[in-house]
């Protein structure tokens, strides 16, 4: 049986459901940087070391940049809004 249910949100929900989404990313990126550093962990997207650990970086940098635009503070950048 398929049953569609149609939910309406006003869009600071929206917002919230999609800044949580992107910090959970974040906080697992984070989580597979430091696997990835201490040995411990896969290949996230490549299988060399130093290219994966400097892709990861660059991909939580993009996320945290996102969040900023929706006005979230994150991380260890929560001071650099404040610096601008």
């Amino acid at each position: 049986m398929n049953k569609k249910i149609t939910i309406e949100l006003d869009w600071e929900t929206i917002d919230r459901i999609t800044t949580s989404s992107m910090k959970s990313i974040v906080e697992g990126l984070e989580n597979d940087l430091e696997r990835r550093k201490n040995d411990t962990g896969m290949a996230i997207f490549e299988k060399d070391k130093r290219k994966d650990v400097v892709l990861i970086q660059k991909h939580i940098e993009a996320f945290k940049l996102v969040l900023r635009y929706y006005g979230e503070n994150y991380g260890e950048d929560a001071n650099e809004s404040e610096r601008v």
